[in-house]
């Protein structure tokens, strides 16, 4: 839309208030800050003192949250310990599952021969209501003292009145199978985050496959992954009928699937890969004979598996060549008999030998594979791990740990297989698990009958101790920055429970830039240090009650990033590095004369990781939204993006912060409420809420998105509270609202964001229920704003690049702008008031605008002023002032949906 202001034409002065500044570029000699975090060493130390476990090989808890762990023996007992955070954790017997089977004498026999026993452990997602559990055993069943050997999968239930006992009345046998050798079982189960339970199976044992299990789809569940629904589903599919090997050849073959009236009480996950196949290795194969329970194969004997996210990690113990870490997808064929790690497998070693590999064999190569011996990466038995996502560790987190039963070897690595180093050892390790707690690394020690802790110390004088050894500050007491070390403001703090922050930044190669980009993270040169500085007031709103409680740095380096904090005297004089593992501080606060205790937690260098991921671009506040303000460097009254710029920061020239985003202040009432509140998202939650990051959930907090991009509105939760009709963010229904139950800690939902906080932002929880209940309750999309005005919805005349009223403006305008479709005389119509030189115009909450302006009507540039930025308004009367010294142009506007 244009309209043409006659106005004189008069040159504009600038001055360049920053002109006699000193440079912000300075070279620091005393800067102190290596390029690499402190280093570390490893140990495993007791992790419940006095408590033995015999020959344990499995540990296990229900779902978060939960501070109950789980330990299965060998023999058949599961020992619950009930509370991992007491200062003298003890056990209690939760259920014995020998002296149940035992119990039922002349039928079965629990066993134990060769690698038999209890082996595995899994709670139903559900477990907190539903309490049922899933165990997986090896009894002999019929008479004598050694009957034939099987595999058994079962559902128990927890006692209803007591959470550390189990109901031994409960048992529903789910799979059944014969097994006719005692080695290779597998065992491991776990639920994936799909709800569906993953069950291991070796290839039934002997040398080289010697029951010719592997590569075979239509046979038994050995050698390979099983994934089932234990709570059919509807839609999920029957499993085909599966006999038993008979023990006896003239005996007639039982079903290994257990049924009730023929149904089965499991189903088949109808997106189960081999559901329907008809050919395997390129080789037919009877579809009425396929085991669609497979999810993985050719795998030799999956001893641990684990799952981090949705990818599944699994060990698989080799023959006489390499043991394999392998990351399992579905339909993946990992090669054995035809493979041992990257080598030739011995499929030509049994007598008889197997057939010759088929022209349409292939095989997923493992992540990693070693050879065997006793070497520093050597062993004779995987024993598969979990990867590191807890907070004491910060040098682990993201990698994979795992061990070698034989060696003793206890490694880590990247996910992709890179990097694999020895971190400690210890023979004997069966199991990995995590402290339900707080994810610390747990291991089951089957030799010393000890459940094991990881554990990290680091050498002295390998980092500066106290802050005034890194050179940041030339007056520690003033806090006074170093040369080169420059302060900066953002437009909108995270949220961090009342603190008073201050940073600073440093680039000390002087050749270094940055790369800004409007909307995604900028590209940081290693070496660039972060520095965050953290008061608070011991008596809310005194600003003398003002404490200094800790520093953190952040440090770009050439592998990614660290932290460090430092935490403060009571003098607050100096301040002193903190250990990996963080610490929590009380803080003896009051309001209005009140005592409102609260807990300061300074992050593990873990933790820290956890939010600073090279998806958020590490330093998750230096950003252009971010950094696009006034006045944040003192001394430089300038918009920091420019300054930054003419200072030599930038590799390449930004331009006019006014054409660039900015976040909003949540009592910036002149733009949308909803704009407030994606500004809150993105900058408290996107950080791992974004596509490709870090979070579970699919939504995408990222401000540059529109709303129906996000997958906020009426999107699923990855946790719904039991409640289908939850949401992330239901549009007038606060109640089934999960994102604002997450950050309001309410209606029984966890508190998000996880870390950095653990006092509620009131503020922020009250302008997200004034837009749900607000804006949003009436926001319409154009399909809903179409079907309204061009009924039916299909109406041609309502398609978004049409002109029902033909007016000249689409339909897509028209929805823009608030005007009526059919009506011509309902139009945009930006005025000139004649009281003041001002443009005014009104619009619909949550539209942006640009105004673009010519001298000539030719030549259209964007109008260099700061109120346009293109931010969304509240909605109604829009008008800008300009000078009278402003020279005669014409304008357009252009507007866009948020």
């Amino acid at each position: 839309m244009m309209c043409r202001i006659p106005l004189p034409s008069l040159p504009l002065l600038f001055l360049a208030a920053s002109a006699l500044a000193a440079p912000l570029r300075q070279p620091n000699p005393a800067l102190n800050v290596p390029p690499s975090p402190p280093p570390t060493n490893y140990s495993l130390v007791d992790a419940f003192p006095g408590l033995n476990f015999d020959a344990p090989t499995c540990l296990a808890s229900p779902p978060a949250p939960s501070t109950q762990l789980f330990v299965c023996e060998k023999g058949g007992k599961i020992w619950v310990v009930p509370d991992v955070t007491a200062a003298t954790p003890t056990k209690l017997l939760f259920m014995d599952v020998a002296e149940l089977v035992n119990a039922r004498s002349g039928v079965e026999r629990f066993r134990t021969v060769g690698e038999a026993g209890l082996l595995g452990l899994a709670f139903h997602p559900d477990y907190a209501s539903n309490r049922r559990f899933f165990v997986f055993y090896t009894p002999g069943l019929g008479t004598g003292s050694t009957p034939p050997l099987h595999q058994r999968l079962s559902r128990f239930i927890r006692h209803p009145s007591n959470p550390n006992a189990a109901d031994t009345t409960s048992e529903t046998v789910f799979l059944e199978m014969r097994d006719q050798q005692d080695n290779h079982q597998g065992g491991d189960i776990h639920f994936g985050p799909d709800g569906y339970l993953y069950v291991s199976f070796g290839d039934e044992g002997g040398q080289n496959d010697a029951r010719f299990n592997a590569q075979r789809i239509d046979k038994d569940f050995y050698s390979g992954i099983l994934r089932i629904d234990v709570d059919k589903k509807p839609g999920n599919l029957e499993p085909s009928a599966h006999p038993n090997p008979a023990e006896d050849p003239v005996s007639s073959p039982v079903d290994a699937v257990k049924r009730d009236a023929g149904i089965a009480r499991y189903s088949i996950p109808s997106d189960n890969p081999f559901v329907g196949a008809t050919t395997f290795n390129g080789q037919p194969v009877s579809v009425n004979h396929v085991r669609t329970e497979f999810w993985a194969v050719g795998m030799r004997n999956p001893w641990r598996m684990s799952f981090d996210g949705p990818d599944l990690w699994v060990g698989d113990v080799g023959g006489s060549k390499r043991e394999e870490i392998n990351k399992v997808t579905a339909s993946g064929n990992y090669g054995w008999i035809y493979r041992e790690g990257a080598s030739e497998g011995p499929w030509d070693s049994s007598s008889p030998s197997h057939d010759p590999q088929p022209p349409g064999f292939t095989s997923i190569a493992p992540v990693y594979h070693y050879a065997r011996g006793s070497g520093t990466l050597q062993g004779d038995s995987v024993t598969g791990g979990v990867v590191y996502r807890g907070t004491a560790i910060s040098a682990l987190v993201g990698r994979y740990l795992f061990a070698d039963y034989v060696s003793g070897n206890v490694w880590s690595m990247n996910t992709d297989g890179t990097n694999v180093a020895r971190i400690t050892g210890q023979g004997g390790i069966s199991a990995f698990g995590k402290n339900p707690a707080n994810q610390d690394v747990l291991l089951a020690d089957y030799n010393d009958d000890k459940i094991l802790r990881l554990t990290s110390s680091e050498p002295a004088g390998s980092f500066p101790d106290a802050l005034s050894e890194t050179g940041l500050f030339s007056d520690l007491a003033a806090l006074t920055p170093a040369p080169g070390l420059v302060p900066y403001s953002v437009n909108l703090p995270f949220w961090s429970d009342h603190a008073i922050k201050r940073r600073w930044f440093t680039l000390p190669d002087p050749l270094a830039t940055f790369t800004w980009s409007k909307d995604d993270p900028w590209t940081l040169p290693a070496g660039t240090v972060w520095v965050k500085h953290f008061d608070m007031e011991m008596q809310r709103g005194v600003a003398a009650s003002k404490k200094r409680i800790e520093t953190r740095l952040l440090v770009k380096n050439a592998s990614g990033a660290y932290g460090v904090s430092y935490r403060w005297n009571a003098a607050g004089t100096e301040a002193t590095l903190v250990a990996d593992e963080g610490v929590d501080l009380s803080l003896a606060i009051t309001e209005n004369g009140t005592p409102v205790p609260q807990t300061w937690r300074i992050p593990s260098r873990a933790e820290c990781m956890i939010c600073h991921t090279p998806q958020a671009g590490h330093a998750l506040s230096f950003n252009t939204r971010q950094l696009n303000l006034s006045g944040g460097i003192p001394g430089h009254t300038g918009n920091q993006l420019t300054t930054l710029f003419n200072e030599g920061y930038f590799s390449t020239n930004p331009g006019s912060p006014h054409f660039l985003p900015r976040h909003l202040k949540p009592g910036e009432s002149d733009y949308s409420t909803e704009a407030r509140v994606r500004s809150y998202l993105a900058v408290n939650c996107a950080y791992c809420h974004q596509a490709g990051g870090t979070a579970l959930g699919q939504w995408d907090g990222s401000s540059h998105l529109a709303l129906e991009q996000t997958g906020l509105v009426n999107g699923t939760a990855t946790q719904n509270g039991g409640n289908p009709g939850n949401k992330l963010i239901v549009p007038g229904v606060t109640m089934q609202s999960i994102v604002l139950h997450r950050v309001a800690a309410t209606a029984g939902f966890t508190r998000m964001p996880p870390l950095g906080s653990n006092v509620i932002d009131n503020a922020n929880v009250a302008l997200l229920t004034q837009w749900i209940n607000g804006e949003l309750a009436t926001r319409q999309t154009y399909d809903a704003w179409r079907t309204e005005n061009f009924e039916p919805d299909l109406d041609p005349a309502g398609a978004p690049e049409a002109d029902a009223d033909g007016d000249g403006v689409t339909n897509r305008n028209e929805f823009l702008a608030g005007t009526g479709p059919r009506d011509g005389s309902s139009a945009f119509r930006p005025t000139l008031s004649s009281t003041a030189p001002s443009l005014r115009f009104s619009l619909p909450a949550n539209r942006s605008f640009r105004i673009e302006v010519s001298s000539n009507l030719d030549t259209w540039a964007p109008w260099d002023i700061p109120q346009n930025q293109g931010l969304p308004v509240a909605g109604g009367l829009v008008e800008i002032t300009f000078p009278l010294t402003d020279p005669q142009r014409f304008f357009r506007v252009e507007l866009s949906e948020n």
